[in-house]
């Protein structure tokens, strides 16, 4: 593709974007290019050096920079009008790297979890008022939840968005309880007393049971995982249908969820805090008889025929 160019008298302003004989856009290449020159000329850049370095008109340059400079890339230092490295760039590569290691480090967690509950173990992460999946071990029933790597889920309605909903700060918490919270089924909790409530619960119990609060015949056991800062970096969940997932099982399930995610919290350097305060000594109370009860009048409408659970297939959540 040529690039459609016009003049402004002093230099030519692309019109389209070339792209490169492998068919990359040119312009993101040359700015990866330029950011890869600030590791290899040091902390600052100035037009003219780049200009040369990479064998560019200044104008391509001055333009390049202004856009990085817009995203956060790059930020201009006021005394030299020269180029350094921005925070969104170490913003991104914490992340990265943050995600990188959370990912290794709770792997092996994740296969034994899902191999000893033989329900989909899942990973994931905030990423803005979302969780994201970023590892899943599947389970080994042909009926099995698949909410695949990269999917996005409501913090309020999942198993694994609010063990991360409740990362967040006081104020954060009471600004995003403020916004219109929507029901996704008749159960989806939208309350912001009854999140704030379960939310405590969950922390104090260390899990948390969804069920069928996103998508009808899902039911999922979320817990936190607590980096060496003690704060929730990520969310585990072990997720499967409802008719399998009995108040018996659930208790299980529970009880796997709270201790893999206290495995992988170690092996990220978390040490919690000594207390004198007294623990709830009570067995999984979120395995409830509200939770039982639901559970028997659901199995009571499938015996009659009024509705059917899944009897094969994948149940996505």
């Amino acid at each position: 593709m040529q690039t459609e160019t016009v003049s402004d008298g002093n230099a030519e302003v692309e019109l389209r974007p070339r792209r490169s004989p492998s068919g990359s856009i040119q312009s993101v290449e040359r700015a990866i290019l330029l950011l890869k020159e600030f590791g290899l000329s040091g902390p600052e850049l100035g037009v003219t050096e780049a200009s040369k370095r990479l064998g560019l008109h200044k104008s391509t340059v001055s333009r390049l920079l202004g856009t990085l400079e817009r995203g956060g890339f790059v930020e201009q230092v006021s005394d030299t009008r020269r180029y350094r490295l921005g925070l969104q760039l170490a913003s991104l590569a914490g992340l990265a790297v943050t995600q990188l290691d959370l990912s290794s480090a709770a792997r092996p967690y994740l296969v034994n979890l899902a191999a000893q509950s033989e329900e989909t173990a899942t990973l994931s992460v905030l990423d803005g008022d979302e969780a994201v999946n970023i590892d899943q071990v599947p389970g080994p029933h042909p009926v099995k939840d698949l909410g695949w790597i990269g999917r996005r889920l409501p913090l309020h309605a999942s198993a694994g968005g609010k063990p991360l909903l409740a990362s967040l700060s006081a104020e954060q918490l009471e600004r995003w309880l403020r916004q219109p919270l929507p029901a996704y089924t008749e159960r989806t909790v939208v309350s912001p007393e009854q999140l704030r409530r379960e939310l405590q619960e969950m922390l104090a119990c260390g899990y948390v049971i969804v069920s069928e609060e996103y998508e009808p015949g899902l039911t999922a056991v979320g817990a936190p995982v607590y980096d060496y800062h003690r704060e929730i970096v990520a969310s585990i969940t072990i997720s499967g249908p409802t008719f399998r997932l009995h108040p018996e099982q659930l208790e299980t399930a529970a009880r796997l969820i709270k201790d893999t995610a206290e495995r992988i919290s170690a092996r990220l350097g978390y040490t919690p805090q000594q207390t004198s305060e007294r623990k709830d000594t009570r067995p999984y109370p979120h395995v409830s008889a509200r939770t039982a009860r639901h559970w028997d009048a659901r199995q009571q409408v499938v015996q009659t025929g009024v509705a059917a659970g899944p009897t094969n297939g994948e149940t996505r959540g």
